[in-house]
């Protein structure tokens, strides 16, 4: 495992990375990555995780970015509702100790995914 500075950590796992995309499947590889670079493989068993879950558009997304400093994209108003979120992102929290993780989930009743 390569050494990564405090400050590139810190800038990684601000960085939102998708865990499981929209058809379900699971991005091990990407999240081995952002384990290592945003510093959470280092935490040991000092960590926490945080999950939102709700209706499309309840504005999921935009909370966990105002209360964890994550970057998690939202949905943009003007051009009307739609879906933002597929599957599950996430990010590592800035400035919160112990080591914590925010999982954004996609919207319960997407009406893009229909009855799957």
């Amino acid at each position: 495992m390569a050494e990564v500075d405090a400050a590139a950590a810190a800038a990684a796992g601000a960085q939102a990375v998708q865990l499981i995309d929209g058809e379900g499947e699971f991005a091990g590889e990407s999240a081995e990555r952002f384990m290592t670079y945003a510093g959470v493989a280092g935490c040991g068993l000092s960590y926490a995780v945080v999950a939102i879950m709700g209706p499309q558009s309840s504005g999921k997304s935009t909370l966990l970015n105002l209360l964890f400093g994550t970057n998690f994209r939202e949905m943009d108003a003007f051009r009307g509702r739609s879906q933002t979120t597929k599957g599950i992102w996430m990010a590592r929290c800035v400035g919160v100790e112990p080591c914590t993780v925010v999982m954004d989930l996609e919207g319960t009743d997407g009406r893009e995914r229909g009855e799957r």
